[in-house]
């Protein structure tokens, strides 16, 4: 599979420095001939750790994704814009209709095919499901960037609500603020 190699830096500054340098690799193509590209990130921390990840984080909230509300690229990569729903909150305040953002979305290459970039194989948002987003806020658009892969867990029903919730609330007690961010917190 080809590999080509950039770097998404204002990518990294939107999400507060989640991200480090990235490459894409052709990942496959689908039947509509969309070719799905999936960029590596080098995260500041291990979010895979809840705490880690709501310390890094300015919002921890439960949302519906209402529907798409655009796609723009700040520096080298599609993102792609939703409306969401907040439902309940975990850290922060936000409530009624927020912006979410996630990195990656649908690009026209140089040959004139439509591609799909995933950060980390983080697939996007659908219109319609519940998710719990961890995200940081980019004031300059107005909206909510979520964390790639660790930042929008799809909520299917009530037992996994009750269950994510507990989780994370139990981090948000728990948080830990990465190095790398402690002096912008």
């Amino acid at each position: 599979m080809k590999k080509i190699t950039f770097s998404l830096t204002l990518a990294a500054v939107i999400t507060g420095g989640f991200l480090g340098a990235n490459y894409i690799n052709n990942q496959q193509a689908s039947a509509d001939n969309v070719v799905v590209r999936e960029a590596h990130a080098n995260f500041i921390d291990d979010f895979s750790d809840k705490r880690k990840l709501v310390g890094a984080t300015d919002n921890v909230f439960v949302g519906k994704v209402i529907e798409q509300a655009g796609t723009k690229s700040l520096d080298g990569g599609p993102e792609t814009q939703f409306t969401v729903e907040v439902i309940s909150t975990v850290k922060g305040k936000l409530s009624g209709e927020v912006l979410v953002n996630q990195q990656g979305g649908y690009l026209e290459n140089e040959e004139g095919e439509t591609e799909l970039l995933l950060i980390e194989d983080d697939q996007l948002l659908v219109p319609g499901e519940t998710y719990l987003f961890a995200t940081r806020y980019l004031e300059s658009e107005n909206w909510h960037t979520v964390v790639p892969a660790y930042g929008d867990l799809k909520i299917d029903s009530e037992a996994k609500k009750s269950e994510i919730m507990k989780a994370f609330k139990e981090a948000y007690k728990n948080q830990v603020i990465p190095e790398d961010l402690k002096d912008k917190k």
